[in-house]
């Protein structure tokens, strides 16, 4: 295996040329020549100021190659390899000639250095003269050694940044070896490498170079100098002060097979090592300076965001920011146990063997965890930091790499602490959300208790729920659902977001509904793709259900097609809500229902003679026209005396069915008194008055058991014929009119004469 030497070889042989000169004769002419390994000449010296002694049969300019006899000496002497030496014949005289073979390590020759003078000069042992090279050559050598790393010095201390100065440190170091690639890996403050901070002279992409391949046989041990690989990789560490700074690495890829370093390149790369170490701990510390305060200031920006915002969002921001502008090399990722409303990329911490197993370990441990191992076949390095507040850990602040990297104590430490900073703008935020929420969680509960006790009205009850229900959760789809009565597996929706849904009616057996019945205990669903349910599809689901004395009366819903949109805060508000919204539900029906009670005859249903009376008074004041049908069952004694006052009961009741199958919604029947029944038909006029009194009396005869009939005696008002007309007067006509029917055969229909 070959090597090639250390520098360009006219550089050397200059530097050498200077040592020659000073033991050649002054007057003495001559001329000192360099050819290479090919014959071809790369410097001529001539070896007296203001030379013009210059003999024929050397007739040769630099570029040129040596070729005919006069130069056999210095062609003997790069194909033996040794000192040769003889004499030319020349027209203006005869020469001497000598050559001095430039050796590898290995032996093999690279270059010839050759010497030519007169032949009068015979004191000259030039056989000796030229032995006398060698240390000449190391001379050089060393001189050009130092020559190069002072200039080297001197370029790098222009720069005041590591990577500026490191950057044209091994490109320098690259140019003059001219073998290989030279490279400089940072080193921690215990001396082994930080791979992450490298620098190199290849031209390929970072996780693709030799020095790639080679860094992980060194990684976590201390750095010494040393010459691996049969002479094809040398490393020499910086030191400063006894402070390790930086690795520098020669190193020949597999693709240079017949090259290797010889002991001149460790020399020199040792030189320059010491000598550029002064300048590297001055850019070093200036760097760490710089990072320093850039990390001070990113802690007071994010102290003062926590302080003055309460923004998740912003310091996570500002974290990831931060983790991006120091650790390039770094993939930060979050993992979380709480909710935030921030537009970073989150994951949910999950306590299942996976990826984030390293981060459930710090989670659970409360300490930065930094885990190494190989993924397929690749060094990956993760780094977990809990999120730490000083009431629990929030989360897990995540950083991966994926190739070499080995990070420093120091670094830890900061990662540590802006990992602590997201805890504690977790914590805080928390806290003020936490209040913020108990606070909007009690203004609601109080609004609502107001708005439900100002109201017996159950309609308003209803709307105001769902209002409240859409703008308190921001959802999609709520509905208020109650059992019906004469089925307790159905549902009807009394009210909801969605108009057209009221009076729908769905089994208390459908997915989302059934457990809550069995329970009858509040749910809260998130589902991970949309679920169907008769009402509204639905990804989240909130639910609660309404009692009344321990039994499920109905439900409260609350939907959204959202993944994960309900938090537990909002199901421990509708909880409250449900609460309330029950209780008022049944306040409002037990009140209507006493409302009923009063306006309603127990027996018959019908509406009682003072609720029919002030209809009729609203009416008069209100409608143009009106009709009074005045009903009474005929022989309704005999009825009781045949079959019983039970069965005369029924009677009363089966003709109040009757009527109210015969009538309008917006039609008053009531009782008037014992069996005496009333009809009051607003906006009704006589012809239509008429019709449907026959249609009661042809029912009644029809549909009653036993049978019985009914007279009836029919009046109208009207406000253009009638001004003053009253209640009273009306029904003054009405009973004439039934007294007439009676008078004439009863089952029948008689109309009042006044107007």
């Amino acid at each position: 295996m070959a090597s090639k030497m250390l520098g360009k070889l006219e550089t050397v042989f200059s530097y050498m040329a200077h040592f020659f000169l000073q033991s050649w004769p002054v007057h003495r002419p001559g001329i000192l020549f360099l050819a290479d390994h090919a014959g071809r000449l790369l410097k001529i010296i001539p070896l007296q100021d203001r030379q013009t002694w210059c003999p024929s049969c050397f007739p040769y300019l630099e570029g040129d190659t040596i070729a005919d006899d006069s130069a056999a000496v210095p062609m003997r002497a790069l194909r033996t390899g040794q000192i040769t030496t003889g004499e030319a014949d020349c027209p203006d005289g005869t020469v001497r000639l000598g050559a001095f073979p430039v050796k590898e390590n290995d032996g093999t020759v690279r270059a010839v250095i050759g010497l030519i003078y007169p032949a009068a000069d015979s004191d000259l042992d030039l056989h000796s003269y030229l032995h006398g090279l060698e240390p000449l050559i190391l001379m050089g050598y060393d001189a050009y050694i130092q020559h190069a790393t002072s200039e080297i010095v001197m370029n790098v201390n222009r720069y005041d940044r590591s990577g500026a100065l490191i950057k044209s440190l091994i490109k320098q170091i690259a140019a003059i070896i001219d073998k290989g690639y030279c490279s400089a890996v940072k080193l921690s403050d215990n001396g082994t490498l930080l791979p992450q901070e490298r620098l190199t002279t290849e031209g390929q992409e970072k996780n693709a170079t030799h020095l790639a391949q080679i860094l992980p046989r060194f990684l976590d041990k201390p750095i010494k100098p040393m010459v691996l690989d049969d002479d094809r990789t040398v490393i020499f560490p910086v030191y400063c002060e006894g402070r390790p700074l930086t690795a520098l690495f020669l190193h020949i890829p597999p693709e240079e097979a017949d090259c290797r370093y010889d002991v001149r390149d460790v020399a020199f790369l040792q030189e320059v090592g010491e000598k550029v170490s002064y300048s590297i701990l001055r850019a070093a510390i200036a760097d760490e300076l710089r990072h320093d305060a850039r990390k001070k200031d990113l802690l007071y920006q994010l102290t003062k965001k926590i302080q003055a915002s309460i923004d998740v969002n912003d310091v996570l921001e500002e974290i990831m920011n931060s983790i991006h502008q120091f650790y390039p090399y770094l993939d930060a990722e979050l993992f979380l146990t709480v909710e935030t409303n921030t537009t970073l990329p989150v994951k949910p911490l999950s306590f299942q063997s996976g990826e984030s197993d390293v981060s459930v370990q710090a989670y659970l441990e409360g300490r930065l965890v930094v885990s190494k191992n190989d993924a397929q076949g690749r060094p990956m390095v993760v780094i977990a930091a809990p999120l730490l507040g000083k009431q629990g850990i929030y989360g897990v602040l995540q950083l991966t790499a994926n190739e070499l990297v080995s990070v420093s104590d120091n670094e830890t430490a900061y990662i540590s602490i802006l990992a602590e900073t997201a805890g504690t703008a977790f914590e805080n935020a928390q806290l003020y959300q936490q209040s913020r929420n108990l606070i909007r969680e009690l203004r609601l509960i109080n609004q609502m208790a107001q708005q439900l006790n100002r109201s017996l009205n159950l309609d308003e009850i209803l709307q105001f729920v769902t209002k409240t229900l859409l703008e308190t959760f921001a959802a999609e789809y709520c509905a208020i659902l109650r059992r019906m009565d004469d089925d307790t597996d159905k549902l009807v929706v009394i009210s909801s977001s969605t108009p057209e849904h009221v009076g729908k009616v769905v089994s208390s057996q459908e997915g989302p509904l059934a457990d809550m019945f069995c329970s009858k205990q509040a749910m809260i669903l998130a589902q991970p793709e949309i679920t169907p349910f008769s009402l509204v599809p639905y990804t989240s689901l909130m639910a609660v259900p309404l009692l009344r004395e321990a039994e499920v009366t109905g439900v409260l819903l609350v939907s959204d097609s959202r993944p994960h949109y309900f938090s537990f805060d909002d199901y421990k508000l509708l909880e409250i809500f449900g609460q309330h919204t029950s209780l008022a539900i049944t306040n409002a029906m037990l009140h209507n229902e006493v409302e009923r009670m009063v306006i309603t005859d127990n027996l018959t249903g019908l509406y009682s003679r003072r609720y029919l009376n002030d209809r009729m008074r609203q009416s008069l004041e209100q409608d143009p026209f009106g009709s009074l049908i005045l009903i009474d069952i005929d022989f309704f004694k005999n009825v009781n005396d045949t079959y019983g006052h039970q069965v005369g009961d029924e009677v009363l009741v089966q003709v109040a069915n009757v009527i109210k199958h015969c009538i309008r919604e917006t039609d008053i029947a009531a009782r008037w008194g014992g069996e005496e029944l009333a009809v009051y038909l607003p906006r009704v006029d006589i012809p239509s008055a008429l019709m449907i009194a026959e249609r009661i009396r042809s029912h009644v005869e029809k549909e009653t058991v036993p049978t019985v009939t009914i007279s009836s005696g029919l009046s109208k008002w009207d406000r253009q014929y009638n001004h003053n007309m009253s209640v009273e007067n009306i029904f003054h006509h009405a009973d004439i009119a039934l007294y007439e029917a009676k008078k004439r055969g009863r089952n029948q229909i008689r109309l009042a004469s006044h107007g």
